[in-house]
């Protein structure tokens, strides 16, 4: 099943960085440009060069992004940026949080090494597409610089909170690093080389599934950089660095687990007529439509409330707001309904999540959006912001706007359970594991302790 190993984890110099609040990033893929730009900005040491560079124009084969990054990531090594732990250890992580609601709620989870395994095996269990350009990016990373700058995001399934409870007295210390985030957020984490406390993970997790939450293109590139390596080292032992990955794991059952939903945005549709729409969304779902004030905060939050009040009564609903201050709520109107989109073979709760309901029926069917244009033309997009969601259609960048419901803990172990992927940014996981608290420097002399 799962292998946790401890490792000697690369950090930054506390002699050197005062607050890591101005070195710590976000991960790669919800790093908007201006993000980037504001990023490179706030400090010269920000791990956003290591992670995610910019690309610069006259960029060659030896001299691009990933380039960059590996002269970087030497540089900071050599000269004491960052520095790295004596031992193999693993490194308990508490990310403090205020959920929407004003709740303010403590994810848990441990940063340790995980043994790369193929989907195939059932061992590490994916829940959502990739995207091919994404894949390649983060491998050309990988090669370039041979080491983990942000940790996969991983669920197991564990009621009785085991390692919780088997590391309170750990965290009655200091923590060894703390730092704020830019949302308020509070990231602490705790160097463990207690062999006890790493056996006892090592052993929870030896008896479990993982789920992907965060980092599929992350991970897909570590199996594909550990069968390059595999290649050049014909001899390898199944111990050496570039057959693990660097991983949170973080218990499903966590009272501070909380997925949010990414709402869809869609344009550079032709000869789009909502009212047609509607009139041929009306053979599959229940439309109820009201006028509101796309500008008005309190409007935006009433659509909201309601939206999710009548997902907990069961129902399988989106909202579609237009630009001309109208939202409608539409209701799948029978589960059966989905059937003609997917085989036989296909399991009864990945025919009716809402994103699959979204995307199969609505944009494709509907709409008349193949999954191929959506990537080439780019005619979908997602954002987690309910503000910039509205913005975007009272600006009219966006012709349709799709306001979701979260995915269900349940179905996000159900779907990978059934080895099906949902359609990309089904999942948002929050809040983000940060980048730059610990990496892991894939060195080919060394090798895991199990």
């Amino acid at each position: 099943m799962a292998k946790l190993a401890p490792f000697r984890g690369l950090r930054y110099n506390p002699g050197r960085i005062e607050d890591l609040a101005e070195v710590t990033a976000l991960p790669y893929d919800v790093i908007t440009p201006s993000l980037q730009d504001e990023l490179y900005a706030r400090h010269p040491l920000n791990m956003v060069r290591l992670a995610f560079g910019k690309v610069n124009e006259g960029d060659s084969e030896t001299d691009n992004r990933y380039t960059r990054a590996a002269a970087t990531f030497k540089q900071w090594q050599a000269d004491g940026t960052l520095i790295q732990d004596d031992e193999p250890s693993i490194y308990l992580y508490d990310q403090k949080f205020v959920d929407a609601d004003g709740t303010t709620l403590v994810r848990s989870g441990v940063m340790a090494l995980a043994r790369i395994e193929d989907f195939s095996t059932g061992l590490v269990k994916p829940h959502e597409k990739t995207l091919p350009h994404s894949r390649t990016d983060r491998l050309k990373l990988l090669k370039a610089c041979s080491a983990h700058f942000s940790p996969i995001f991983s669920l197991y399934s564990d009621p009785c909170c085991v390692l919780e409870i088997s590391s309170r007295r750990e965290k009655e210390r200091s923590p060894d690093i703390e730092t704020v985030d830019d949302e308020g957020g509070v990231h602490r984490l705790w160097r463990v080389t207690d062999e006890g406390l790493i056996q006892r993970a090592h052993g929870l997790l030896d008896g479990k599934s993982l789920f992907i939450a965060d980092g599929h293109h992350r991970y897909e590139a570590a199996i594909s950089y550990r069968n390059y390596m595999r290649e050049k080292h014909p001899e390898y032992t199944g111990k050496e660095l570039f057959n693990y990955v660097l991983m949170c794991f973080a218990n499903m059952d966590d009272p501070g687990m909380r997925i949010y939903p990414a709402h869809r945005l869609v344009s550079n549709l032709e000869n789009l007529s909502i009212p047609l729409f509607l009139q041929a969304a009306a053979d599959y779902m229940d439309s109820e439509s009201e006028s509101f004030d796309l500008h008005d905060v309190g409007e935006r939050e009433r659509i909201q409330e309601s939206l999710g009040a009548k997902g907990k009564e069961g129902q399988h609903v989106l909202a579609l707001c237009t630009g001309d201050n109208t939202n409608h709520y539409l209701a799948l109107k029978d589960e059966e309904v989905m059937d003609r989109f997917f085989d036989s073979t296909t399991p009864k709760v990945f025919r009716t999540l809402d994103v699959s309901i979204l995307h199969h029926l609505i944009i494709a069917e509907l709409l008349g959006v193949s999954p191929e244009k959506e990537e080439l033309e780019n005619c979908l997009s997602y954002v987690k912001n309910t503000d910039e969601f509205f913005n975007r259609i009272a600006d009219g960048s966006a012709q349709l706007a799709f306001l979701m419901n979260p995915t269900r803990m349940s179905e996000v172990r159900d779907v990978a359970n059934a080895g099906v992927k949902m359609p990309p940014k089904s999942t948002f996981f929050n809040p983000k594991l940060l980048s730059g608290l610990v990496i892991n420097r894939i060195d080919e002399d060394e090798t895991v302790q199990d």
